[in-house]
Order: structure tokens, then sequence, then C-alpha cells
């Protein structure tokens, strides 16, 4: 039964009374949903957008911060900026939803996902959310949902320094131009913090993080001939926290891409090709003497193509192929005795090859998606997955919109091929997701209502004769969006999202998943000032240790203030109420089972900048 909290009240109330806002909204394009651009309005999914205007005005210092801003998405961090953090879209666990950057996969193939928190604020244009079964477009992984990066675009030319609580000191750069058919653009980056104790009862120091990155974009039109465009983006970061085998982390991850557009008529022709390394090095700050440190690296390599092609105003029809190629030979597992291979995976390379086609009518009476596809793996063989979406449009102020689909996932490296255990017979992780939805645009206002149900099958435990496809899970819940312009004079926007979460085999309620999550924000400008604050509230949730992990809210601030026409005054605050937290366990008493250390949120901080727009 949902209980009704004071912020879920003002919530409902907000909600209610803003029909009457009359400003004109603003149409978002996404790229990711269906892989080619539509209006937001003409995607049959759960879809939010995040432009770099709202990245800057958000106040916040990294990119999971970002996120647990949105409806069906919680972030759960074990440490400070720049620690590990658990992606949960919709319930489902970080390695059950796809990170692509610029349309390229990216992120360790032995864990299987994406670590969000080294990815840089700065390098970052745009962001573009969708939730729900994608594995019709994207293959493996898009169990529950897509977020795509794109980096940095557009005519953006500008200079920041900013510094504030923890040592804290950020230093950022973008230079775009046009010549002709020419287009580049360019982003640099450095940020520091000595950070904070994360951890109670452990190592009482600060943990600390460090990233250095920079970017290119440098695109060319050839006219009759189409254009190319070149993609680079490098982060190298690292990252101190309390750990007993390890307590240091560096990073280095680059992602390089070259493609090829072209459109004749009623086609589009896209080509991409792109070399993508993640790099993980987990040490320990003071080695001793004959230390070996784990060194996870992949390598992969990727080359996709699409056809798009118009029969009419109404009907499109979309297809690909897409393949990749992984390479986890180069790591060191610490552990691997004289006989074993240095990396810890006994197979230490792996393919696939997709292929999908999609139709999408869309008329003044219907709208419909139909996507189907089929991948063929080096290791697990064929899987075929699809997609059906209806959409009714209601007047010409809503669309109520229907979905079912599946998705799959291929066992990681380490579920696969580890040197502690394999098992031949494993299967892919499977999904079958449907998804009822109602948008509606009244004014100035837009709503979005998601009810969904998830059912995971085949998910991959380790028992004790290594790993098995033992575990079943579901996820059902609800999301409520609401965008609101000049209600009491202020910008709203607001979600609240309800899971269920359960293991289906012991009927337990899955740790770490909060059911209930708020996120309201609101903004005002004044004149040269402009000024934001957010509230944020999760519900109580259990631990890895099944541990009782309180409720919690937190309110953030932020400010900007033209000084003159290309000077901007930057002010945030994180944690204003200095609520106290706890995020996760840390350690437990071998023994008892007793918890002796916790992962504590961050307390209060203050950033201050000033941005230069040249």
């Amino acid at each position: 039964m949902l209980t009704k909290t004071p912020v879920a009240l003002s919530l409902a109330a907000l909600f209610s009374a803003s029909v009457a806002a009359q400003s004109q909204a603003i149409e978002h394009i996404t790229v990711t949903a269906n892989k080619f651009e539509q209006p937001i309005e003409n995607v049959l999914a759960s879809v939010d957008v995040i432009t770099r205007d709202d990245i800057e005005r958000a106040g916040v210092r990294d990119l999971p911060s970002l996120l647990s801003n949105f409806a069906g998405i919680d972030v759960v961090r074990s440490g400070g900026q720049g620690q590990t953090t658990s992606l949960f879209i919709r319930g489902a666990a970080s390695r059950h939803s796809l990170v692509v950057v610029d349309g390229v996969r990216i992120g360790s193939a032995s864990l299987g996902y994406k670590s969000l928190e080294a990815v840089p604020l700065n390098s970052i244009e745009r962001v573009e959310i969708i939730r729900g079964a994608r594995a019709a477009w994207y293959g493996s992984d898009a169990l529950a949902g897509v977020i795509n990066i794109i980096t940095r675009t557009g005519d953006s030319r500008s200079v920041s320094l900013s510094s504030g609580s923890d040592n804290y000191v950020n230093a950022q750069g973008a230079y775009a131009f046009t010549q002709g058919n020419f287009k580049a653009a360019f982003n640099i980056g450095y940020e520091k913090t000595d950070g904070y104790n994360v951890t109670t009862n452990q190592d009482p120091d600060h943990d600390g993080y460090e990233n250095t990155n920079m970017g290119a974009r440098l695109g060319y039109d050839f006219n009759r001939f189409g254009a190319v465009e070149f993609i680079g983006q490098y982060s190298d970061a690292e990252v101190e926290y309390d750990g007993s085998s390890s307590d240091l982390s560096h990073f280095e991850t680059y992602h390089l891409s070259l493609g090829w557009q072209k459109s004749h008529g009623a086609f589009a022709h896209s080509v991409k090709t792109a070399l993508v390394k993640d790099d993980n090095l987990n040490s320990l700050q003071n080695p001793y003497e004959g230390y070996v440190a784990n060194h996870y690296i992949t390598e992969r390599d990727e080359v996709s193509y699409q056809l798009n092609y118009v029969v009419n105003d109404a009907l499109t029809v979309s297809s690909g192929l897409d393949y990749y190629y992984e390479d986890v030979g180069d790591s060191v597992n610490a552990y691997a005795s004289g006989d074993q291979p240095k990396s810890g995976f006994t197979q230490q390379t792996r393919s696939n090859k997709g292929v999908y086609v999609g139709a999408y009518l869309d008329n003044e009476a219907l709208q419909t998606n139909l996507v189907v596809r089929n991948d063929d793996h080096s290791a697990f063989g064929g899987e075929a997955t699809y997609n059906l979406s209806v959409g009714v449009p209601l007047a010409d102020i809503a669309t109520l919109r229907a979905s079912y689909g599946t998705g799959f996932k291929a066992p990681t490296f380490n579920d696969a091929s580890s040197i502690w255990g394999t098992n031949p017979n494993l299967e892919p992780e499977e999904s079958t997701n449907a998804e009822l939805g109602l948008r509606i645009a009244v004014g100035g206002a837009q709503y979005d209502l998601a009810l969904y149900q998830n059912k995971f099958d085949n998910l991959i435990a380790w028992g004790m004769n290594g790993p098995e496809n033992v575990d079943q899970a579901s996820f059902e819940g609800i999301e409520v969006r609401a965008q609101l312009e000049d209600v009491f004079g202020l910008v709203h926007s607001a979600n609240f999202s309800y899971v269920d979460a359960q293991d289906d085999n012991t009927g337990q309620d899955l740790v770490l998943r909060a059911k209930r999550s708020v996120n309201w924000g609101v903004g005002k400008q004044f004149d040269k000032w402009y000024v934001g604050a957010q509230l944020q509230y999760r519900s109580s949730r259990e631990s890895y240790y099944r541990t009782h992990l309180p409720s919690y809210t937190l309110v953030n601030l932020n400010a900007q203030y033209q000084l003159v026409d290309n000077l901007r005054f930057d002010f945030s605050v994180e944690n204003l109420t200095d609520k106290e937290y706890v995020t996760n366990v840390a350690g437990t008493d071998w023994s008892t089972g007793a918890v002796t250390s916790e992962y504590i949120g961050s307390e209060r901080k203050v950033v201050a900048g000033l941005t230069l727009t040249l």
C-alpha cells in the first residue's frame, strides 16, 4: 500500500494546480529512442532529455547527481565523488541498463556496465534517458533502459573556474567554430577534491578524486557525397576509497569514432566505426613489497550501418547492422596462479553481430512502432528480441501509449569465463517488459504517467558450483512526471516513482531499492539572477546484509548571476540542511554478521565560480 508522505501530497497539489499554465512548451528532439531524430512527443516511450543549459543550471558536480533528479532512476553511492555508484532504472541493476556515448557502446566487458561516476560533466552536451526495454534496437544489456551521453557540440565558447568545500577545484573550457562546411568543437577540463571520510569505523581519512579530460568533434559536409564526423573523448581519473586489498583506483577511458551520413531522396544512410578502451587499475596508495594490483582492461571495436527509408509522410522504415568485438586479454588478475591466464579469464575475446528492422507509422489517428532484431553472439549463439508500441492521440493534448518488448543480456566475462568458475551451460539473462503510458500537454504544462511491469528470467547468481541461471525477479511500478511553467511565478519540474522490486525465488524485496522516490525542482529568473532549489526524497531500503537503511530527504540550492554581458557568477549548496544519512553497508563482522561500518552521504558542501563567455 502506498503511504502518502508530505512530499507526495505536495507533488499531487502541484500536479493538479497547473492546468492553467499557458506559456509555450519547448520542443525537444531525441535521437536515441528509435535511433533517428524524432520530436520527443512522437516517441512511444518514457523519455527525458537533459540539455547543456539544464546541466549548467542544475548546480551538480557529477553525472550520478544529475541523473538522480529524474523519474525511475535511483542512484546509490558507496562513497563520495568518483567512487562506486549503483544505478537502478526502474529497480533493475546497473548491468541491466545500457550506456552509450555518442551512440557508441562503452564500459567494462568484465563488469558488464559503465561506471558513470568517472564521466566528467564538462564533456557532455546532452543526456537522453529512455526507460524500458530497448534491446530490439541496441541488443544486449538494454533490458531496463538506455542512457545516451552526447558529447560537446554546438557553438559554446566559454571558460569557467570554480572552487568550494573539501578543497574542490574545477577548471574547464569549451570552444567551437564553423568555417564554411567545416565544424569543430573542443572541450577540456580538470577537477579535483580532497573528498570526505566516506565510511564509519574504517580508515579515518579523506577520500579524494581527480579527473583530467579532453575531447574534440570535427565534421565536414561534402554536400552530394555526404558528411563525415570524427569524435574523440579522453578521461583520466584517480579516486581514493576505503578498502583492505586496495584503496586507490585509476581510470583511463577513451572512445574514438568516425562516421558518415548521407541523405538521398527518401533514403538516409549512416555508417559509424569506433574504438573504445576502458582501463581500471585497483591498487594501494601505499603498496607493500611484492604487491600485485588488479588491472582490468576492456578494448572494444565497433562498426554499424543504418538505413532509413521514408515511404511517405506517415511511414518510415529503418534497418541496421552492427558488430562489436571485445578483448580483455591485457587484464591482470592479482590472484591468478602460474598455470592460469594472467588476465583471470579463460576466454579473453568475443564478438556479436546484430541485425534489426523497424517500421514507424505516425498519422492523425494512430502511431505504431514495430521492431525486430536478431543477435548472433560468438559465445552464446542467437537471440531474438522485439518491441511493439502503439499510440493513440486523444484530441490535441494527449497521447495514450502501450508497449511490449523483450530483452536479453549476454553473460559477462566475469560470469562466463572467470578462472574461479565457469559453466558451459550458462545462458543469457532475459526480460519481458510491458508499459502503459499517457502523455499530456496543456499550454506550458507537460505531464507523463507510466505504469510498467518487467519480468527478468535466467538471472545469473554465483553459488558453490560457480555461476548459474537460477534467479528470477519482477519489477512493477508507476511514474508520474510534470513540467510546469509559471505556477506561483516559478518553473517546476517534479516526479514521483514507485517500484516494487522482488526476488521471485524468495519473495523478498531486492536490496538497495527505494520503493518511493520524489524529486521536485523549482526555478525563477529575476532579471540578472536565476535561483533554483531541488528536493530529493528516498524511502527506506534494505542493504546487501538485510539491514535497514532509513529514508532521507535532501535539499540543494543553486544560483546564477550575470555580472556583465559575458561573465556569470555560479553558486550552489549541496545538502543544505547538512542531513546525516547512510547510503550502504561498508563492512560486517564475519562471525556474527553485525554491521561494523557504513557508507555515509556527503555533508553540506558549497561551490562558487565564474564562467566567461568568449
